[in-house]
């Protein structure tokens, strides 16, 4: 892909050390390209091929002129604050169910025009051997930061709307999102895509999470619509002590995901806990990674991912456990479950235990198979069709992670995407 980053720099923030941060960013993309299996962290999937393959020409998203976005892809008879994103660019926030004075939000593009905030956020722009957050540091224009005060629990859950319209047709945006939680705080945050006439673009996000002592996260990622998108997802997590992260990943409709979900435990008796389901067919790609970082002792992980695919779909869950020399006491926990239902799918696992210390508690399995006949039968006998009884196992299979979710309304939201998902699945 010919992207010029020319054409970006002459719309500049004017920060000298933002723009040579960029300037870097870029050369060093520029180096490195899009991904490829040559890479350890893509050894499952050559993201280079699967673009050259899926767009003639992939552009630079220029500044969004229309803050207008169709108000029907917004989720409906459920209570929630709100953040709308269009096209990578800040449009809106509604915080009616909060006190707003213990919230602090604004647009990245705001943030990056002050040296004041720059300052604040500079270090997120590390230097690392990623081409794909490389080229986000490079082209980044948007996005949002947003911070809460000590001592505040959110009434209501937030939703973060990623949506999309025509006009990012064959382009490449890039945004991130800074979120920090003080102390004693707690946030239900729904990170929910949609975009309109199942258009093609690929969208690189950065998200960045601090979360203070004795804070909790429970964040929910909901990429559900059937379309032509092409994204990549990378999560930082910095958890300090007592604090909890919780993630639920719904990976069902676009063409391609990758997410890639990094959390380090700082402090003592921090948590961190992953959960999702994968459920794919025709030719989606999907791919999670998660690395879980054991910095001190006395704390615990778990990761369980359950996945299906059918027709020619390929998903990958690559898991890593590390535990520091230091981190006696730690629990951690993983595991990888798939259902290959056609000969023509494909899925790999990868799971790792990185170990320095003695004292500690950890486990992790994979498992990948077809669904068991007996079974079959055993619902057949019972008066059910072969199909409906394939849907019956699928999604009690499925449902196992869904069952994770610790917010009783979330689920049920979930529940629904999930439902209204598998009925159209040809099993």
């Amino acid at each position: 892909m010919n992207l010029k980053f020319e054409e970006f720099q002459q719309s500049n923030l004017g920060l000298k050390e933002l723009d040579n941060i960029r300037l870097k960013s870029f050369k060093k993309f520029e180096a490195l390209g899009f991904p490829t299996k040559k890479q350890e962290n893509w050894k499952y999937t050559d993201l280079k091929a699967i673009i050259d393959s899926n767009f003639k020409s992939l552009q630079i998203f220029k500044d969004q002129k229309n803050s207008k976005y169709n108000s029907k892809l917004l989720i409906r008879n459920f209570e929630h604050n709100q953040i709308i994103l269009l096209n990578g660019n800040f449009i809106e926030s509604n915080f009616n169910f909060e006190d707003e004075k213990k919230i602090s939000i604004k647009s990245l593009k705001v943030a990056l025009e002050s040296k004041t905030e720059f300052e604040k956020i500079k270090n997120y722009f590390d230097d690392e051997q990623n081409s794909m957050v490389s080229l986000n540091h490079a082209l980044v224009k948007d996005g949002i930061v947003l911070k809460t005060d000590n001592n505040y629990s959110f009434n209501k859950p937030l939703i973060i709307y990623n949506l999309f319209d025509k006009t990012a047709d064959s382009k490449i945006i890039n945004n991130k999102v800074f979120i920090s939680l003080g102390e004693n705080s707690k946030l239900s945050l729904v990170d929910y895509y949609e975009c309109e006439n199942n258009i093609k673009y690929f969208n690189n996000t950065i998200h960045n999470y601090n979360i203070e002592k004795n804070a909790i996260l429970k964040k929910f990622s909901i990429n559900a619509s059937i379309d032509g998108s092409y994204n990549y997802n990378s999560t930082k997590i910095n958890s300090y002590s007592n604090s909890i992260f919780e993630n639920f990943l719904l990976s069902l409709g676009p063409n391609f995901i990758k997410n890639e979900i990094h959390c380090n435990l700082l402090e003592n008796y921090s948590s961190c806990f992953v959960n999702g389901i994968m459920l794919l067919d025709g030719n989606q790609h999907h791919e999670l990674k998660t690395n879980v970082n054991h910095k001190f002792e006395n704390c615990k992980s778990s990761q369980l991912i359950k996945s299906v695919l059918l027709d020619k779909s390929n998903g990958t869950y690559q898991g890593k456990i590390y535990v520091d020399k230091t981190a006696q006491k730690t629990n951690g926990y993983q595991l990888s479950k798939a259902l290959i239902l056609s000969e023509s799918s494909q899925f790999n696992s990868k799971p790792e235990l990185e170990i320095y210390a003695d004292d500690v508690k950890c486990s992790h399995g994979s498992t990948t198979g077809n669904i068991d006949e007996n079974s079959v039968f055993y619902l057949m006998s019972r008066g059910l069709t072969k199909q409906q009884a394939n849907k019956l196992i699928v999604e009690g299979f499925l449902n196992e992670a869904i069952e994770t979710i610790t917010e009783s309304n979330i689920k049920k939201l979930i529940l629904q995407f999930f439902i209204e998902r598998i009925k159209k699945v040809n099993i």
